[in-house]
């Protein structure tokens, strides 16, 4: 029997698809008549709720779940629906929305009726994950199979329910959206997906091509290729963008200057290291005190991977490496702790309501399978097979290659082992972007997919992201405009687009006070320090924060309306250059220190760092 609820919400998807004024556009009555609310006080979005059959293979069995859309309309002119299929999985679209949305020019914005969502469990469709297990597992010791098996039963327990589990596939997910298309009228749809929302994309405009008039797909996954498949090919890129990061690092001057010697012959006397076992270090607190912190082989890991994935993570990378060079690795555990989401200062989970590693694998181990046999055979394949792709690929490749690996024990139903067809998409222009650096999505996956298209368009960044758009390189970015704005297609099949692998090396700290020729020296390179420290430089910037200095005190940040402030107790980075005081930091790049130097140079000074340059004044 169908519920109340569920039959008020069938009658109105099937009065809004009679209603004359849903041909094309999305109008606030709709809105409205979906129980739409603002998504907060500062969104330009409406947030719609719709309640949708929780197995869209048996809808008739009355069970449904409810699935959250961020929806900004265009007005009558609109050219129908331009969904965003944001990463992971795992990752909520509707926290981004207005992020994303600002991205787009004008011409852009007032042509369609912008549509975000929240894959069923995350974010405002469900709140799924487990923050918790996924910290314990970073810093767990116990070996890959019993750890794995003790974090996947560690997040289930910590999911608030498990009903879900079975029906988050994508196969399940792409019905939800048509869902909303329907009750919207029927309007045709335009998409972008990133990452895994190439999945998506790909996988809804093979099942729904009539509803499809354009396709976007962005660090792309070729759906043809097994899960085994796959990340072997991932394995490779890592590897492939590793090595081009050390060996940048070398060819540059100040970069090989601060390793001491080979930044390759650094990460793998490191690697070598940490396989022996986990390395103390004393680690800098935010009260300006340390305490003993173990870097081990999964940390390193975490850094390594995270920072791979763009151009300017890349280069932080060559900053960690360069002073694990010069023995010091309290900046490969900041990056550490940055990319696992744990807080440096209590190692506990830092809240990401915008990303559930649960649904990452909730949805993963539903779309692929992995192997066949009993659970303890298709382990010792797993690890078998990941045995050879680190013979293969020694620096990062086996660790890659295992990163499903916990989908031998998620819970539900087996994965159909079938991949999907090859999409053609034949009457729908289908724009294909990749980088020759993306190190989860490699270059050839974007390829394969283009070359299957009938009306496809291959846009090649030289180096780059992992996601090329919106991303900053005008190339890319102007094609896709001019795409969605007039309908205008690259002017060939095949476009390369110039970009770089790692961006411009910034120089660590001087080990000592002596490298500088001058006190307004020694201030600038501190000012370079306290930007580029990591727990700053990835800081959010809504709430206050604080860290440890390189070699002693602290430094506590503060957001204000015009940028930051900043209140620093006897924080060095280079040992003889120790200060004190307070300042502020406009949104303009404009820094304004009244410091207390004690060291080499015991002074009161005011140091000022513009785009002009630095002074430094008596007080």
């Amino acid at each position: 029997m169908l519920t109340l609820r569920l039959r008020l919400i069938l009658l109105a998807i099937g009065l809004l698809a009679l209603a004359p004024a849903t041909a094309g556009a999305v109008t606030t009555a709709q809105l409205e008549a979906l129980g739409g609310k603002p998504c907060s006080a500062t969104s330009a979005f409406t947030c719609v709720t719709l309640t949708v059959p929780l197995d869209h293979r048996n809808p008739g069995d009355g069970q449904t779940t409810r699935v959250a859309f961020a929806i900004r309309p265009a007005g009558s002119n609109s050219k129908g629906l331009f969904v965003t299929a944001t990463g992971g999985p795992g990752s909520s679209g509707i926290s981004s929305a207005d992020a994303y949305f600002g991205n787009y020019p004008e011409s852009v914005r007032r042509r369609y009726d912008f549509v975000f969502f929240d894959q069923r469990g995350i974010g405002r469709s469900g709140g799924l994950d487990c923050p918790k297990a996924t910290a314990s597992s970073t810093t767990d010791a116990a070996s890959i199979e019993a750890g794995t098996i003790k974090f996947v039963n560690a997040c289930v327990a910590e999911l608030s329910s498990t009903r879900l589990l079975p029906y988050i596939g994508t196969s399940q997910t792409i019905e939800d959206l048509e869902s909303l298309r329907l009750a919207l009228g029927g309007p045709s749809v335009w998409l972008i997906g990133e990452s895994y929302g190439t999945q998506y994309g790909q996988a809804y405009a093979a099942a729904h091509p009539a509803a499809m008039k354009g396709l976007i797909i962005d660090g792309v996954v070729d759906l043809t290729l097994s899960g085994p498949d796959f990340w072997v090919g991932a394995a490779g890129a890592f590897e492939h963008d590793l090595d081009m990061t050390l060996a940048l690092c070398d060819r540059r001057a100040a970069c090989r200057r601060d390793a001491t010697r080979s930044a390759g012959r650094v990460y793998d006397q490191l690697q070598a290291r940490l396989a022996r076992g986990p390395i103390t270090v004393a680690f800098p607190l935010a009260t300006g005190r340390r305490t003993n912190r173990q870097l081990t082989g999964d940390l390193l890991s975490a850094a390594i991977s995270g920072e791979l994935y763009g151009t300017y993570g890349r280069m932080m990378l060559q900053r960690a490496l360069a002073a694990a060079g010069q023995g010091d690795l309290v900046p490969i555990l900041r990056l550490a702790y940055s990319d696992a989401s744990l807080d440096p200062q209590t190692l506990k989970p830092i809240a990401d309501p915008s990303f559930s590693n649960a649904m990452y694998y909730g949805v993963d181990c539903r779309d692929y399978a992995y192997y066949s046999g009993t659970q303890a055979e298709r382990s010792a394949a797993f690890l078998a097979a990941a045995t050879a792709v680190d013979q293969r690929f020694p620096r990062i490749g086996g660790l890659t290659f295992l990163s499903d690996f916990p989908c031998l024990w998620w819970p539900g139903p087996a994965p159909d082992p079938t991949r999907p067809a090859p999409l053609v998409n034949a009457g729908i222009p289908t724009l294909v972007l990749t980088a020759t650096a993306d190190p989860i999505t490699p270059v050839g996956q974007a390829r394969a997919v283009y070359s299957r298209l009938a009306d496809g368009y291959l846009i090649t960044t030289t180096g780059g992201p992992h996601v090329t758009f919106g991303r900053g390189n005008p190339c890319p970015d102007n094609l896709v405009n001019a795409f969605l704005a007039t309908g205008t297609l690259p002017a060939q099949r095949e476009t390369a687009c110039p970009g770089v692998n790692v961006q411009p090396y910034v120089a660590i700290a001087p080990r000592r006070a002596t490298s500088f020729a001058d006190l307004k020296q020694a201030l600038t390179s501190f000012d370079t320090q306290l930007r580029y420290t990591p727990e700053h430089r990835y800081w959010a910037g809504d709430r206050p924060t604080g860290f440890g200095c390189g070699v002693s005190g602290s430094v506590r940040v503060t957001p204000t309306a015009t940028g930051e402030r900043y209140q620093l107790s006897r924080c060095a980075f280079t040992s003889g250059v120790t200060v004190s005081g307070s300042g502020t930091r406009l949104s303009s790049g404009r820094l304004v220190l009244n410091l207390v130097v004690s060291g080499r140079w015991s002074e009161h000074v005011r140091f000022v760092q513009s785009y002009d340059g630095a002074t430094l004044t008596p007080l």
